[in-house]
């Protein structure tokens, strides 16, 4: 009887405690998901606002800029328009121009071609004579050749004579023309001739001619390479033989002869070599300065000639003093003369043709 009231009172106490911890737990839950939702908006506000603000700007700016550039594209747009409109207006008006001349250039050719005359066989033979006096001017002026020059103006002048002629009677309109043609004729004749192909050959013929000591040289051959040819072989004992015969010859005294005459000027059988190809090398550039008529040229080679041909002998040497002689005939001829003017005729002839 006395545990009763005990367990009673336990009883009734687990039933209480249960309820605190569930109304614990629920209070828990709840206070975390206010705290979430708390967060949430915090996030919402915070973090998402403005990047959703910053897009809108964005897009608003794009739009902006999209209607600009399209403005300004439309606007070269229509520029472009209104330039292309008047290109296309100043070309017809130009094109209108161009057949506007043209057509007053045709109707003016039709007019003088109407109007004008039939060329009379006079008229041909004076053009003729016009055309043999151009071509006299050229051969003289280009060319340089006073010959086909001369033969040519003397053609003109025949054609003259045959216009004369063959007049019904005396004419005196050809007289200035007959009388300058006269002029320049006998000026071409007295023009002096250059022999340039004469000048040409007389220096290929000094470069075949330099004077010379000897024509024949002979060299030594050292007593060493001698006795040593003598003990290596037969053969170069014969030579050394001939040799000896060589030197009992007219040939040796020549050589001796040549060695010291070029001792006395101080010039071996190798300078004076050089002196001759010196000599002949001036004068070949002096036939490159004829064919050019390079009159400084040419007067330069042929002193560079004369003193390369001192080395060659003593200047007592009768064929180097006729060497030197050739020389200086030949620098005293001219490469160029002076042309007369040979213009006087056409354009008397062409002042003639102009007033018919």
């Amino acid at each position: 009887m006395a545990d009763n009231p005990t367990g009673s009172e336990s009883g009734g106490a687990t039933p209480n405690r249960a309820q605190s911890r569930g109304a614990v737990l629920a209070a828990s839950v709840m206070s975390l998901l206010a705290m979430l939702l708390a967060g949430y908006l915090g996030y919402t506000l915070i973090y998402l606002q403005p990047f959703a603000t910053q897009a809108y700007k964005t897009q608003q700016a794009i739009d902006a800029l999209e209607q600009r550039v399209l403005a300004e594209m439309d606007t070269s747009l229509a520029e472009n328009r209104r330039a292309f409109t008047d290109l296309a207006a100043d070309l017809r008006q130009e094109a209108q121009e161009v057949q506007g001349t043209l057509e007053n250039a045709v109707a003016d050719s039709l007019a003088e071609v109407r109007a004008a005359k039939p060329t009379t066989p006079r008229q041909w033979r004076m053009a003729e004579a016009a055309f043999l006096l151009r071509m006299a001017n050229h051969w003289l002026q280009f060319e340089g050749d006073i010959n086909a020059s001369l033969k040519t103006l003397q053609r003109a002048d025949g054609v003259l004579v045959a216009i004369q002629k063959g007049a019904e009677k005396d004419e005196y309109d050809l007289l200035p023309v007959r009388s300058a043609l006269a002029q320049e004729v006998l000026a071409l004749q007295r023009v002096q001739r250059i022999d340039v192909q004469g000048i040409y050959l007389r220096l290929g013929a000094l470069a075949q001619n330099v004077p010379s000591l000897r024509s024949g040289l002979s060299f030594e051959i050292p007593k060493e390479a001698k006795d040593e040819a003598q003990a290596a072989s037969t053969l170069t004992a014969i030579a050394a033989e001939l040799e000896k015969f060589v030197r009992i010859t007219d040939l040796s005294s020549f050589a001796q002869d040549e060695a010291t005459q070029a001792s006395d000027r101080g010039f071996g059988p190798a300078e004076i070599l050089a002196a001759r190809r010196t000599v002949i090398a001036a004068l070949e550039r002096a036939q490159l300065a004829v064919l050019r008529r390079q009159d400084d040229a040419y007067q330069l080679s042929l002193e560079q000639a004369r003193l390369a041909a001192l080395r060659l002998a003593p200047a007592s040497d009768p064929q180097l003093q006729s060497f030197l002689d050739q020389i200086s005939l030949l620098a005293e001829e001219p490469l160029s003369t002076p042309l007369p003017k040979i213009t006087g005729s056409l354009d008397a002839l062409s002042q003639l043709m102009g007033s018919l």
